[in-house]
């Protein structure tokens, strides 16, 4: 009966995510202006903005799981801290890739290695990489754990740098934060709003259903390592 009701919640969230993924499109390329400034190039923000956003959050969550192990010493949070880890990475890799083609036209280059906030955010994403080499690179479960879980700790603290580079830095070439900035530094037009907190939800539709699909893929994982283990034993 559990089972069947978790898929029935799983064919929903993807559903969701499907139509949203549509609507969002609509949205983003048909229905908002475009920004008085930037032109149509603003319109990958809608993108940009919310992969950044569930990246910081897989990295929360790892952190978060990463202290529940050293205190508990239980492999479920380990894997559960591996699981948004992975996904963190990924959705940083997405922000990567979106930022350059928003930056291109804008800036005139793809990166600015002059920008603060670019370089706190590629030592972020160079930090996950390592954490992920690094667990393969460990076999014995409990070993493993205890220093991905340092790790995951120890590069959670560049995520807070990041996010208030622009205001410490006053940073060139990023603008002012949407949200918390300055006097007119945010979304202009109602549908822009709508839009945009749209896409904030739909992509921790997005995060929340890749980390069920993950968290399944890593348990069965598991489960073969130590039936394998086992039949050696």
């Amino acid at each position: 009966m559990l089972t069947r009701h978790k898929d029935k919640l799983f064919f929903a969230l993807a559903s969701f995510v499907l139509i949203g993924s549509i609507a969002l499109a609509y949205m983003v390329f048909m229905w908002v202006p475009s920004d008085m400034f930037q032109g149509i190039a603003q319109r990958i923000f809608y993108y940009h903005v919310p992969t950044a956003w569930v990246s910081f959050l897989g990295f929360f969550l790892t952190f978060l799981f990463s202290i529940l192990y050293l205190k508990k010493r239980d492999l479920t949070y380990d894997r559960r801290g591996l699981v948004f880890a992975s996904l963190g990475w990924v959705f940083t890799t997405g922000v990567m890739i979106t930022g350059p083609l928003w930056a291109k036209p804008i800036w005139g280059d793809y990166w600015n290695w002059s920008d603060q906030r670019l370089i706190s955010f590629f030592v972020l994403w160079l930090m996950y990489a390592g954490y992920l080499i690094f667990r393969a690179g460990i076999v014995e479960p409990h070993k493993r754990a205890r220093f991905s879980s340092v790790l995951g700790i120890i590069a959670f603290l560049d995520v807070p740098l990041v996010y208030f580079a622009i205001r410490i830095w006053k940073t060139p070439s990023h603008p002012q934060a949407v949200f918390a900035g300055s006097k007119g530094s945010g979304l202009y037009d109602p549908k822009m709003k709508i839009a945009f907190f749209f896409a904030l939800f739909l992509f921790h539709a997005i995060f929340f259903l890749m980390a069920w699909i993950t968290a399944r893929h890593y348990l069965i994982k598991q489960k073969l390592a130590e039936k394998e283990s086992a039949h050696e034993g």
